[in-house]
């Protein structure tokens, strides 16, 4: 990969040089055609599973503010470059997507479960003075938003994995767990 890269910078400066801009343009274009497809991957993901999983939105927020402030300093050259525009922009609004779909499929129904459970809370004490949702188990019980396995990065890591084979292996008994650890 690495001479691969290497006899790419040399030709586009062969091209560059003799002031053919088509190979450039075609480079430019095709990174931002694969970064794209790498991100319409997510929206597969969320489609089929409709939620937003594996994803970091600390990574999304920063790689969005790069495009952004990308976009914001094309506008104040002295020419405006189009196709850096185009590409900056398609990222950004494929990355506002991604947030949107989380804030849909992920942040709106935890809110709504856990205004249900306040209004659930309250009427319980109003009718029966004792102990609430909140108070079981010791002052409160974490949050699970889906039961899906999840990893904490943008990319697909052996974390997913190992979670749903530790779920099958409770479902089986375990016989699958230590066949695979060699136990």
């Amino acid at each position: 990969m690495g001479g691969i890269q290497a006899a790419l910078i040399l030709a586009l400066r062969i091209a560059r040089d003799r002031n053919v801009q088509w190979p450039l343009t075609l480079m430019a274009v095709l990174s931002a055609v694969l970064l794209a497809a790498g991100v319409l991957r997510h929206y597969w993901d969320i489609y089929v599973h409709r939620t937003v999983r594996g994803i970091s939105f600390l990574f999304v927020g920063i790689d969005a503010a790069g495009d952004l402030f990308s976009l914001v300093s094309i506008v104040f050259q002295a020419r405006l470059d189009v196709l850096g525009t185009v590409i900056y922009g398609t990222e950004l609004m494929l990355w506002i997507g991604v947030f949107a779909c989380g804030g849909y499929y992920n942040l709106l129904p935890w809110v709504t479960k856990k205004l249900n459970r306040r209004k659930v809370g309250v009427q319980d004490t109003a009718a029966n003075p004792g102990p609430t949702l909140s108070s079981v188990g010791g002052g409160g019980t974490p949050v699970a938003l889906h039961s899906l396995p999840s990893s904490t990065s943008v990319f697909r890591t052996p974390s997913a994995e190992v979670e749903s084979l530790r779920q099958r292996n409770t479902a089986t008994g375990g016989s699958e767990w230590n066949d695979c650890n060699g136990a």
